[in-house]
């Protein structure tokens, strides 16, 4: 399940409070290299990079393999694997979670010739054994619709960033995001009007200090060889 309210899907939450519980007291949190740390249901839609450099896909779960069409682990990102809009779009949320130095989710919209696939993104930089800048990136992605392999979609997809939220006061929006969860997992059972009613009134209360919206990426309608 994706709504554009990273609140609803619990995975999100997860990484959210793993990147809390491990920053034992700094800014950022800090990441040992070791994948047993990670909480294991979050592995399969869990993807790494390597910002030391030229990002580098470090860890990339069985989920996200499955749905690119291939395993890009070792390769250069923006090189390498995305073309067009697609790159364009995860390099600028990416971008804009190593600069704030905070947790970034994004919910977009690609459609390609015959199929549409909604992805929720939850960015969140790590430190990289005792660095004092972000070096790591762990990227938890969820998606919804068409089967089809976004490495095909992405080649000539029209991008639409429907959201993109920094996430802020943490810890203490641990708890409150947990409670907006509850509160539209019971809202699920309810008429879908009630339901609309019931994120929105969720969303309003966390925006302003907890989740501050961010602009979206503004794609051109055609852009020369992509």
């Amino acid at each position: 399940m994706i709504t554009t309210h990273f609140f609803a899907d619990p995975d999100f939450l997860e990484l959210l409070q793993f990147w809390d519980a491990s920053r034992g007291g700094r800014p950022l949190p800090d990441w040992s290299g070791d994948i047993a740390v990670i909480p294991h249901g979050l592995l399969p839609n869990l993807i790494i990079s390597d910002r030391h450099a030229e990002p580098v896909y470090l860890y990339v779960g069985a989920e996200c393999v499955r749905r690119w069409g291939s395993d890009p682990t070792g390769r250069r990102i923006f090189s390498e694997v995305l073309t067009g809009a697609h790159r364009r779009y995860i390099q600028s949320v990416g971008d804009e979670a190593m600069a704030r130095r905070a947790p970034v989710f994004s919910t977009a919209i690609y459609q390609g010739t015959g199929a549409m696939i909604m992805t929720g993104r939850l960015y969140a930089p790590f430190t990289y054994r005792g660095s004092t800048d972000p070096l790591m990136m762990f990227t938890l992605q969820l998606f919804k619709g068409s089967e089809r392999k976004l490495r095909e979609i992405g080649i000539g997809a029209i991008v639409h960033e429907i959201r993109r939220d920094m996430i802020a006061e943490v810890p203490d929006l641990c708890t409150r995001l947990e409670d907006a969860r509850r509160d539209y997992q019971i809202s699920r059972h309810t008429h879908q009007r009630s339901l609309a009613r019931d994120i929105e009134r969720i969303a309003r209360e966390l925006t302003g200090t907890a989740l501050i919206p961010l602009p979206c990426i503004e794609e051109p309608d055609t852009v020369a060889g992509v």
